[in-house]
């Protein structure tokens, strides 16, 4: 009821406003390109936040730089761009959103003549105009794989990050700008993810005993390239490995246990009796020693004389 009879009491210059809110947005006859609920998609120059349209399309008039506006009517934000829609550079749909562009780049003019890129049109108390530098008289500076992620006006900064994929690498990303002057550097670079790969096999390392079977091992590194910025390590094993000297190790004979004596060769009369042993505790092998001594051993027995010669020599 109250936007009703508001409208029945307004003039009908005003039957075109657009109610957004509480607020009222009325074109005016010197807007060009006014187009409601539409928005470029552009990195503004410069912001203010809690500003009228109006005095969006002053503040844009009096910039040096600008061409155009965004402004959201539903939370007061300006944008000044540097840039006109184009074939290129289309409007996209923002039902909060207003395009305005500036009507003719000679109402930029101050007292003194036209002003540059980086400077604004301010009115002083004597009721003259000035143009002030507001901005940093050079481009943003370009960062190579990577884009401006923040920035301020008021002191002029913009800060920088990488691309998704890419590291940022460098101590200072940040660049600032006094009114007119230039940025500062900015010691900043983004690298893509460097893999890494392996480089050549070392020599085998020496075999830990002489015989009997052992492990030697050879190395690798992952260093060619080495990983870097996120890059992938290598896939594999850094050393690899092989049996060496597998040869038996030699083992010197040993005497296994005494046999039985054998039967005496006589019955009387001294006979000779004997025993043997095996070189087998263990098998002398691989190149081992034999055992040392005689494989056998011999003994008189039965040495009494027989009776038939006792009774004989009687």
């Amino acid at each position: 009821m109250m936007y009703q009879q508001l409208f029945k009491t307004m003039p009908a210059l005003f039957l075109f406003c657009y109610v957004v809110k509480t607020a009222f947005i009325c074109p005016k006859s010197d807007w060009n390109n006014y187009m409601s609920g539409k928005k470029l998609q552009e990195f503004p120059i410069k912001i203010f936040d809690t500003m009228g349209l109006n005095s969006c399309y002053k503040e844009c008039k009096a910039h040096g730089k600008c061409l155009s506006i965004n402004f959201n009517r539903k939370l007061f934000v300006c944008e000044l761009l540097s840039e006109k829609k184009s074939e290129s550079k289309p409007l996209t749909d923002d039902q909060d959103s207003v395009y305005l562009e500036i009507t003719d780049i000679i109402e930029k003019a101050c007292d003194g003549g036209p002003c540059n890129n980086y400077s604004t049109c301010i009115r002083t108390s004597l009721n003259n105009s000035l143009c002030i530098a507001t901005d940093c008289s050079e481009v943003y500076p370009d960062l190579e794989d990577g884009a401006i992620a923040d920035r301020t006006f008021t002191p002029i900064s913009a800060t920088y990050g990488c691309n998704v994929g890419f590291t940022g690498v460098g101590s200072v990303n940040t660049v600032t700008c006094i009114p007119g002057g230039k940025w500062s550097s900015l010691s900043y670079r983004c690298e893509p993810p460097v893999h890494g790969g392996w480089g050549s096999w070392g020599s085998w390392g020496y075999c830990p005993v002489t015989c009997g079977g052992g492990t030697r091992y050879r190395y690798r590194s992952c260093n060619n390239p080495t990983p870097m910025y996120g890059g992938n390590s290598c896939y594999g094993s850094s050393s690899d490995s092989v049996y060496c000297n597998t040869n038996g190790c030699p083992v010197n004979g040993g005497w296994g246990y005494w046999s039985g004596w054998s039967s005496c060769t006589k019955t009387c009369d001294t006979g000779s009796k004997s025993r043997s042993r095996s070189c087998n505790n263990p098998y002398p092998a691989y190149g081992g020693a034999g055992c040392s001594g005689a494989p056998s051993q011999s003994s008189d027995c039965n040495t009494d004389g027989c009776p038939g010669w006792l009774f004989g020599r009687r």
